[in-house]
């Protein structure tokens, strides 16, 4: 896949940093240099209310202390502009979180080109 033509700030949110840091590198590779990562809903949401942040956040719903509902949730409320994809092993949790307004839902495991094909639907 070519890269964006207009820079974009993506932020991935997961607990697991194995998944975490595999997913930064498929999108910093295939779609922007621009790519943060959080281990924690609520470590990209302190991010988010001190800086310029991401413009697309891929998160996890499954973490501790803040899990990704509420963060989607926050993010709606206040960024509702802010493109949310939500990644999720359950497949049940596509409805509810398409109910809190995400954008996206990837159910775990998921393919690269699924992951790609989706974030690129709104560059």
């Amino acid at each position: 896949m070519n890269k964006a033509t207009h820079p974009v700030k993506i932020a991935v949110v997961d607990d697991d940093n194995m998944f975490l840091e595999m997913t930064k590198m498929i999108v910093s590779h295939d779609i922007d240099e621009n790519v943060m990562s959080f281990q924690s809903s609520k470590a990209a949401w302190d991010y988010m209310e001190g800086h310029d942040s991401a413009n697309i956040i891929l998160s996890d719903i499954n973490m501790p202390e803040m899990d990704g509902l509420q963060l989607l949730s926050q993010i709606k409320q206040k960024y509702p502009a802010k493109i949310c994809i939500m990644m999720s092993g359950d497949p049940d949790n596509e409805l509810p979180v398409k109910k809190l307004g995400a954008d996206g839902f990837l159910n775990k495991p998921f393919q690269a080109r699924e992951l790609l094909s989706l974030i690129q639907s709104f560059l």
